[in-house]
């Protein structure tokens, strides 16, 4: 259903659509990542090794399990989110690329409008690289 949406689309409006989309979620990932900073890594090792000790000693065997799994799960997480957030480097990649494509002498208005976009849409992936 969302495909046949955006089939409807115009290049410019597509652009739009990529453009609100991928600074949405960037948006969303930087206020993610910066949740996760709160927490840094040597805590995160600090807790699992206690963990890991009380788990050897028997103390609260299903309990600690649990525990690890879920501070092994969000370090995981935590690294994961950065790599994705570096990402952000390949979409401009790509939205640079788009724009070389349309060609730095077209006069159509439409690919003016659009250059105009990728152009937007850079600065602001940029700003949120910050």
């Amino acid at each position: 259903m969302i495909l046949e949406q955006l089939k409807k689309l115009s290049l410019n409006e597509l652009i739009a659509t990529l453009q609100d989309q991928i600074v949405s979620f960037s948006r969303g990932l930087d206020k993610l990542i910066d949740k996760n900073r709160e927490i840094n890594t040597n805590e995160i090792d600090q807790l699992r090794d206690h963990i890991k000790t009380r788990l050897e000693a028997g103390t609260e065997r299903a309990e600690n399990e649990r525990l690890l799994k879920l501070v092994n799960l969000f370090g995981d997480d935590k690294k994961a989110l950065h790599l994705i957030r570096e990402d952000v480097d390949e979409w401009l990649e790509f939205l640079d690329a788009v724009d070389q494509h349309i060609g730095a002498d077209s006069k159509s208005v439409e690919n003016e409008k659009l250059r105009k976009d990728l152009i937007k849409l850079r600065t602001e992936l940029r700003k949120e690289e910050l």
